[in-house]
């Protein structure tokens, strides 16, 4: 049997941020962030909208911050861990409000918690 190259899937680039574990924790925590955001009465849009703007860019600006140098790769993953902050204050406000489990609140802060604990390490 012979491999026709033409058939193969094109391999897909490796990025910096596909060597972090603080990446696949940005990941899950993005996905289930938005998964609770998706699941929010009607008149609570302003927070689910914030939810997922701040899970995003936590994970976006991790993922920029990792293929920057010096300062500047300081400043965004700063930030990033600023946005996971943000992120788990609206989840914390889900939780206040009767809008999410106890177990999706704490499920949630957790994995932020852990992100926030990696990007301190990483801005060093």
């Amino acid at each position: 049997m012979t491999h026709d190259p033409s058939n193969s899937a094109p391999s897909i680039p490796r990025f910096p941020h596909h060597n972090l574990d603080a990446y696949a924790i940005a990941l899950e925590a993005l996905c289930r962030a938005d998964a609770l955001a998706k699941h929010l009465p009607r008149g609570y849009g302003p927070l689910s909208d914030q939810l997922r703007r701040a899970s995003q860019s936590a994970f976006l600006q991790l993922a920029e911050g990792v293929a920057r140098s010096g300062a500047d790769r300081a400043q965004r993953l700063r930030g990033a861990r600023a946005e996971a902050c943000e992120a788990a204050a609206c989840v914390e406000a889900l939780g206040r409000l009767g809008l999410a489990s106890s177990a999706e609140v704490a499920e949630l802060l957790l994995l932020l918690g852990r992100l926030g604990a990696m990007l301190t390490k990483l801005a060093r």
